[in-house]
């Protein structure tokens, strides 16, 4: 985030936020089985790009994931982050397309 000081003046530089948020819709079909899950589970995922100039070092990120069926949703992350995108994935018990909300934000 950009410091302000008494005095500045206000400039479109100045009022960048550094916050971008979204949402992107995932139906996940890589299956896992996994000893932990009694089972097998299902993996998607997405690449979300960033405007250029947005980010100046990798945003700070939280990703949330929303399902009309729930307790079937086992995970929301992210991976590869940069001031370019991100890499969101989801797991879940079965195939139907689950909705992540994501926020990036600049770094203090």
């Amino acid at each position: 985030m950009y410091a302000w000081r008494p005095g500045m003046r206000v400039t479109a530089e100045r009022l960048r936020a550094g916050r971008l948020a979204g949402t992107v819709d995932i139906t996940p079909s890589t299956p896992v089985t996994n000893a932990l899950y009694n089972g097998t589970f299902y993996r998607g995922e997405a690449v979300i790009t960033f405007p250029a100039g947005v980010f100046t070092s990798p945003p700070v990120m939280s990703v949330t994931a929303r399902s009309t069926v729930p307790g079937t949703v086992m995970e929301c992350t992210y991976t590869s982050v940069s001031t370019t995108g991100v890499t969101v994935i989801v797991a879940r018990s079965n195939q139907n397309s689950v909705i992540l909300d994501w926020v990036a934000e600049q770094p203090l």
